[in-house]
C-alpha cells in the first residue's frame, strides 16, 4: 500500500499500490480516505479495499489499476506481475493461499508487508515532466510564471495547484508515524520517494528506528533518489539495512540530464553515483529514466554510460515511457521525427547492457512506437503545447533547448 504526500484534491492520500491511477478508480475516490480522516488500519480493512480484492480474486478488472493492464497489453511485465513474482519467493512469509484464506474466513486482512511512502513533496529541482504536486521548486517556480503570464496559462500548459505551495512533512504528523513505527512489526519492505527523500530529517528519523529497534537487518528499503543529494550519512544508513533497491533518477547525461531536471549539475550527479558506488555495499542499483521528447535523441548516450558502469557494478536500467504530460510523449511527435531517433534506438541494440530482460522489453516497445506510422491521434494539438511550454520554461529559467538538446531540435525547430 501507498501513504502518499501529494495527490488531489487532498494530500496525504492512502492508496493500494504507486501504480493507482486515481482518475480512473471507481471505487475509493472521495472516501475521504487520507491521513486528516483515516488510519492506515482503517484503509487497509476498509470495505473498499475488500471490495477491490474481490474483485481480483474473481479475475474482474478493477479500474485504478489500470496502468498494470496497459503495460501487459504492451507485453511489458507490469508491477503488478514483477511484485507477484517477488513476493512468491518470500519464504519467510505466509503463503497467499493462507492470507487469502484468513481474510476469507475472518473479513480482516493480515497487516501490510510492504508500504510505499511519500513524506514530502519538498525537492530541490524542477523537473519539466514533473508536476507541482510532488515538486515543492517547480510549484514556486508556476506560481512565478503565472503572476507574470496570468492565470490562463496554467488552464492550458501548467495544471498548478495553490494547495502545491503548502510543503508537507507526514513526518511530522505524530499520530501517523506512531501508526507507521508499529507496522515495524509487519513490515519486510519500505519504498521511500519524493519530492526527494534525502532532504528530510523526518525519513532519517523513521529509517533509524528499526536501526535503534535491532529490526533494520529484516528490511529491505527501496529508494528514489535525484543523486544531488548523497551525503554520508545517507549511505552509512542504507548499510544497515537487509537488502536496498536505489533507484536513481536520471534521464540523460551532461546538457541533456541538466536541461530536463534543472538545476541539477551533472558533474554533481556523476560524483555522487560513484561515491555511492564505492561506499555503500548492500545495494542493487537501479536507474529509471524517463523516456519522452527531450531526451528521445539522447537515450543511446544515456545507456553508452551506464553500460560503461555496468563493468563496475551491476547496476540495471528501467525506464519509463512517459504517459503523461500529454505533451511530451514521444507518440504526439510526427512519423518523420520518430524515424529519426530509429538509427539511435537500433545501435542500443549492441550494447551489452540491453541483455537486461526489462531493458530490452522497453526498447521494443519504443521501437514500435516510432515505427507506428500513425501519431497520436491530437499530435497537433499536443505539439503545439509543447511548443509552448517548452518556450515557457525556457524564458523563466534561461535556458535553451537548441542549445542543450540540437540532435533533437534540428527536427523540430519547424515548429518554434
Amino acid at each position: 500500500m501507498m501513504v502518499t504526500a501529494s495527490g488531489k484534491p487532498v494530500r496525504g492520500e492512502y492508496w493500494p499500490c504507486c501504480n493507482w491511477t486515481p482518475h480512473n478508480d471507481k471505487i475509493l475516490s472521495n472516501k475521504g480516505y487520507d491521513v486528516k480522516n483515516a488510519s492506515i488500519s482503517d484503509f487497509w480493512q476498509s470495505e473498499e479495499m475488500n471490495l477491490i480484492r474481490t474483485k481480483m480474486l474473481e479475475g474482474k478488472p478493477v479500474a485504478g489499476c489500470k496502468a498494470c493492464y496497459e503495460e501487459e497489453s504492451n507485453g511489458t511485465a507490469s508491477l503488478r506481475q514483477q511484485e507477484n513474482n517477488g513476493w512468491n519467493r518470500h519464504r519467510d512469509l505466509p503463503s497467499i493461499e493462507d492470507t487469502i484464506q484468513r481474510w476469507q474466513d475472518t473479513g480482516i486482512c493480515d497487516e501490510p508487508v510492504s508500504i510505499d511512502i511519500n513524506f514530502s513533496s519538498l525537492c530541490n529541482l524542477k523537473c519539466r515532466m514533473c508536476f507541482s504536486g510532488l515538486s515543492s521548486e517547480l510549484a514556486k517556480e508556476q506560481k512565478q510564471i503565472i503572476d507574470q503570464e496570468g492565470w490562463e496559462i496554467n488552464n492550458e500548459l501548467l495544471k498548478f495547484s495553490t494547495d502545491d505551495l503548502e510543503i508537507i512533512d507526514h513526518g511530522n504528523n505524530n499520530k501517523l508515524m506512531t501508526e507507521l513505527y508499529d507496522m515495524f512489526k509487519s513490515l519486510r519492505r519500505i519504498y521511500l520517494k519524493g519530492g526527494e527523500p534525502t532532504l528530510l530529517q523526518s525519513m532519517y528519523n523513521y529509517l533509524e528506528y528499526p536501526v535503534d529497534q535491532g529490526k533494520s537487518k529484516d528490511i529491505q528499503i527501496k529508494f528514489n533518489t535525484n543523486m544531488t543529494n548523497v551525503q554520508k550519512r545517507f549511505i552509512q544508513l542504507m548499510d544497515k539495512f537487509k537488502k536496498v533497491d536505489l533507484t536513481m533518477s536520471v534521464d540523460g547525461i551532461g546538457a541533456v540530464q541538466e536541461y530536463i531536471r534543472a538545476p541539477s549539475k551533472w558533474k554533481v550527479v556523476q560524483k555522487n553515483i560513484f561515491n555511492y558506488l564505492e561506499n555503500n555495499h548492500n545495494s542493487d542499483m537501479m536507474v529509471s529514466p524517463c523516456w519522452q521528447i527531450y531526451n528521445l535523441h539522447g537515450i543511446y548516450e544515456h545507456l553508452k554510460y551506464f553500460d560503461y558502469l555496468n563493468t563496475i557494478r551491476k547496476i540495471e536500467v528501467t525506464p519509463i515511457i512517459l504517459d503523461f504530460p500529454m505533451h511530451y510523449r514521444i507518440d504526439i511527435l510526427p512519423y518523420d521525427i520518430r524515424q529519426s531517433a530509429v538509427d539511435s534506438i537500433d545501435k542500443c541494440f549492441k550494447l551489452n547492457i540491453v541483455k537486461q530482460p526489462t531493458l530490452f522489453r522497453k526498447l521494443m516497445t519504443l521501437k514500435k512506437i516510432l515505427e507506428n506510422p500513425n501519431s497520436h491521434k491530437q499530435s497537433d494539438l499536443h505539439m503545439d503545447q509543447f511548443v509552448r511550454v517548452t518556450k515557457l520554461y525556457d524564458k523563466y529559467r534561461n535556458q535553451s533547448i537548441e542549445n542543450s538538446l540540437p540532435d533533437l531540435y534540428k527536427h523540430v525547430k519547424k515548429y518554434f
